[in-house]
């Protein structure tokens, strides 16, 4: 007779000290955070972790628990409890074991299940506690604190509710006047009494906690954020189960959290709050005024561990941390680290200086920051002039940087409605919780009636890096009638309100936003260190005199087309008028055409101050021309060709000529259309006889890119113009006429394999190539993308060779740093 032999059980359940701590997506960012601080010899309670193995069979099944994982949690509780002296449901003699239950993702994220602390109490266990000498009170308040998440987190009920119903219940048991049985009857009357099923069994508690942390990962809130930062949906989340430590022991615990540095502004000084006598949960739910860390009194002790234990932690991580910690009786222990969330202010000044202080290479601190940080600390700011002649109407506390105005919406739902209306919306609520990130995703900023610099709304905001201002006691807000009051001052909904999330200061009326005058010397320093790892300089295009006065931040230069400078100074009808009157025989000096590109020049000479300027002659074929010129189908037709009006270019050229050498410049003239190397060869003959100019060309069409690689043999200055490549290529309007964001939700609709402005097509990206081959490239060759250019576009034809780069000023800080980090990346 043959045996059939059970299938092995998969391993799901794995002590912290035995995992991988660099395994973050089988395991989860709190317990591979738990395994480094463990090898580090950091105090840390005992725990375990469910991996994600565990969550993928239970999504496979329908949502029910792998077999197995059962028998391997109990293996795993038993082991926690033997290394404190502790037992898992208590007993008469026993010390009881009580655990808490986190979600544990590669990526922390808002919509994820919360904490449940203190499982595995029972009216027996507890009262055997008492009688070992806990205090009733204390016991009363963990095991109460454990119904009121379980109800809230894995059953979905109102835990507020509840604690308003069993507040006689609580104080009767307390006092010693209710036993400890009658108030477990209590809980589950009231629970049953919801339609829900209440197990007293700590066992089936801890399954079904687990199983929500599970079911947790495809929560609504979950998946909208993971929609809104690209992670994704498949990687799942761990459990991690920890043996609980309690900061509402005595007067001589308590609970906090620490970053060690600044999350604000990045300075390298501990930062953080600690509420003696209290558990985690009352620091982040904003319920209580904590301690500041760093005007702390009578902490010496506990601030120089936290800052020894933050330093190590730096070292491992190789970054700034945020710390999870508890003081029990007098001890120490850290529950959880991970790098720290930060602002885009705090991101660049923290990579900076772990870069100065030797603790990082540049080409690691440069990936501390994301293109976004960089865009957001260049983001508007309030008018400098209507700020001061504002005074604002309260003040509370400034808990993630940077200025907003909107209109007031107090309902999270209705701010994402109006936001995608396209109106500025800030979310004002009396708190925040993860029932809010929707609306606080779509908010331009955030004001809550209470709550500290650690509470939900500060700590959300700072990571999507929105202004916030949180814990303003003078507002007060009705919910019902969709109004509110701040320091008596009335508001409705929908009423316009500045905030700062710096200063913590509120203004009752929308202040204008304006680009930001200048930047940190951390970016700078960042972005030098990206532009000596990339190898690539940067030109700004011009559109008006003051662009060119202004110059780009890096090299000082400017690609300035002659057609803009003459519409920002008035001269655009004379330049259409000038075009439209030559006429042969004429005398390049003595024509309308060449007087006023002299005028034009000297501006532009005068303005650029001796720096070198390449110049872009007009095009009268351009898309803007034919709208612009009326007539336009009536100009002679040799306009209509790169050199087909000998007189039309030697006019332009001689005014030019004429402008440099009068100012002592001299500059690079761009020729566009071309399609051939002859034109090249004749227009570099043309140009010889006019002092103070140099040939180059404006590539602008497949077919010269064809030629040119031997164009560039041959000595031409190319710039590539990406926008019109790309539109003459693909047959769509320019992105003057075709805004990104249309063209983004037109690839995004299915109707395209790829976007054009953000990865080359094949057969231009093998043209584009043979010239980021060339020896001279990086001396010959420029990618024009004035009217502005996706990033990976920009990483894709770094990586083809190419190192000189026109961009809009606005674009050039998220320019140098992608390339700088794609540059690391390849070290």
């Amino acid at each position: 007779m043959s045996e059939t032999l059970a299938a092995p059980v998969e391993r799901f359940v794995h002590p912290i000290e035995a995992i991988d701590p660099t395994d973050t997506r089988r395991f989860g960012g709190k317990a591979t955070g738990l395994a480094r601080m463990a090898r580090a010899g950091i105090p840390v309670p005992p725990a375990f972790v469910i991996g994600t193995d565990a969550f993928h069979a239970f999504r496979a099944d329908g949502r029910r628990l792998p077999r197995g994982l059962d028998g391997q949690i109990r293996q795993a509780v038993a082991l926690l409890g033997a290394r404190i002296d502790r037992v898992f449901e208590g007993g008469p003699a026993d010390r009881p074991l009580l655990v808490s239950v986190r979600s544990g993702a590669q990526v922390s994220m808002p919509g994820m299940m919360d904490t449940v602390l203190n499982l595995g109490l029972t009216a027996a266990s507890a009262g055997a506690w008492i009688a070992q000498g806990a205090g009733r009170g204390f016991v009363v308040d963990c095991w109460l604190r454990f119904w009121k998440m379980y109800i809230e987190i894995v059953l979905g009920l109102d835990g507020e509710n509840f604690t308003d119903a069993l507040a006689a219940a609580r104080a009767e048991a307390e006092a010693g006047t209710l036993a400890l049985d009658r108030l477990e009857a209590a809980v589950v009357g009231w629970i049953e009494a919801e339609g829900e099923d209440a197990p007293i069994d700590p066992w089936q508690q801890l399954e079904r906690a687990v199983a929500a942390v599970f079911r947790s990962w495809d929560s609504p809130r979950a998946k909208a954020y993971r929609k809104h930062h690209g992670i994704a949906d498949d990687l799942g989340t761990a459990v991690t189960v920890q043996a609980m430590v309690f900061g509402n022991a005595d007067g001589n615990s308590g609970a906090g959290v620490a970053f060690s540095r600044n999350p604000n502004t990045g300075e390298a000084l501990l930062y953080g709050e600690y509420l003696v006598g209290r558990q985690g949960e009352d620091i982040v739910s904003g319920a209580r005024t904590p301690v500041d860390l760093s005007r702390a009194e009578g902490h010496g002790d506990l601030l120089r561990a936290l800052n020894a234990h933050a330093q190590k932690l730096e070292e491992i991580y190789g970054d700034a941390v945020d710390i999870e910690f508890t003081v029990e009786a007098g001890t120490l222990y850290l529950l959880q680290v991970r790098p720290a969330k930060r602002t885009a202010l705090a991101a660049v000044r923290i990579a900076a200086e772990l870069a100065d202080e030797g603790r990082l290479p540049p080409a690691r601190a440069l990936g501390l920051v994301s293109a976004d940080q960089v865009k957001r600390l260049l983001r508007p700011v309030f008018d400098d002039a209507r700020l001061q002649a504002t005074p604002p109407i309260a003040s509370a506390i400034g808990s993630s940087p940077g200025q907003a105005s909107g209109i007031a919406v107090l309902d999270a739902d209705r701010a994402a409605e109006r936001a995608a209306a396209g109106e500025p919306v800030i979310l004002v609520r009396p708190t925040t919780s993860p029932l809010d990130i929707r609306g606080m995703l779509a908010a331009g900023g955030i004001l809550t009636a209470k709550g500290g610099a650690l509470s939900h709304a500060a700590v959300v905001s700072r990571a999507l890096d929105k202004p916030c201002v949180v814990g303003c006691e003078a507002l007060a807000i009705d919910l019902d009638a969709r109004r509110f009051t701040i320091g008596g001052q009335a508001f409705a909904e929908g009423d316009a309100l500045s905030i700062d999330g710096t200063t913590g200061a509120i203004y009752g009326t929308a202040l204008p936003l304006g680009l930001p005058t200048q930047q940190t010397r951390s970016l700078g320093v960042l972005l030098e260190r990206a532009d000596a790892l990339s190898g690539a300089a940067f030109w700004a295009p011009a559109r008006g005199l003051g662009d060119i006065a202004a110059g780009s931040e890096t090299a000082g230069h400017a690609v300035i087309a002659v057609t803009d400078i003459a519409i920002a100074e008035g001269h655009l009808d004379a330049l259409i008028g000038a075009i439209k009157g030559l006429k042969d025989g004429v005398a390049p000096g003595e024509s309308d055409l060449a007087r006023l590109a002299e005028t034009i020049g000297a501006a532009i000479f005068r303005t650029a101050a001796g720096r070198p300027v390449h110049l872009r002659l007009p095009r009268v074929t351009s898309e803007r021309a034919r709208l612009r010129i009326p007539g336009w189908e009536e100009l002679d037709p040799r306009l209509l060709l790169p050199l087909g009006h000998p007189a039309y270019l030697r006019a332009i050229l001689h005014g030019l000529s004429k402008a440099a050498v009068a100012a002592g410049s001299a500059a690079l003239v761009l020729l566009g259309g071309t399609t051939d190397i002859a034109e090249w060869r004749a227009f570099k003959a043309e140009i010889a006889s006019f002092p103070a100019l140099d040939a180059g060309l404006a590539i602008q069409n497949a077919a010269a890119l064809e030629q040119a690689p031997q164009m560039i043999e041959d000595g031409a200055f190319l710039w590539l113009d990406m926008d019109e490549l790309l539109s003459s290529s693909h047959g769509f309007a320019s992105e003057r006429l075709l805004p990104a964001d249309v063209l983004a939700d037109y690839v995004g609709k299915g109707l395209m394999a790829g976007n054009p402005r953000a990865v080359l097509k094949p057969f231009l990206a093998r043209l584009i190539e043979a010239l980021g081959g060339l020896p001279r490239t990086a001396r010959q060759v420029g990618i024009d993308a004035a009217g502005g250019s996706d990033p990976a576009l920009l990483k894709q034809l770094h990586g083809l060779g190419f190192r000189l780069f026109s961009l809009p000023p606005g674009q050039l800080g998220v320019a140098r740093l992608v390339l700088g980090q794609q540059a690391a990346r390849r070290l």
